[in-house]
């Protein structure tokens, strides 16, 4: 489950991969490819070598992904209204 995400935390909070993908949860992986992607904005990598990013843009990226999600539940509501699969006429199997 992921983990709860303060929207109000500092703008210029960075965050780590492992820290944003139990935000997202998904895994550290797919983190470092959507950060390679720059689908996570600009993320910092300094000498040390761990890669730094935006609390900002992990909530703009989680908002998108949200309104895609709520947008392609809305389109398959709409297509299997459309086919007749709700309301009381549906026949129960």
């Amino acid at each position: 489950m992921p983990r709860d995400f303060d929207a109000t935390s500092p703008e210029g909070r960075m965050l780590s991969i492992e820290e944003v993908a139990d935000i997202l949860n998904v895994c550290r992986r797919f983190v470092v490819t959507l950060a390679d992607a720059g689908k996570l904005g600009v993320v910092e990598r300094p000498e040390a070598g761990q890669r730094r990013i935006p609390a900002a843009a992990v909530e703009t990226y989680r908002s998108e992904q949200q309104a895609k999600a709520r947008h392609a539940l809305d389109e398959l509501g709409a297509i299997s209204q459309r086919a007749g699969l709700y309301g009381s006429d549906v026949k129960k199997v």
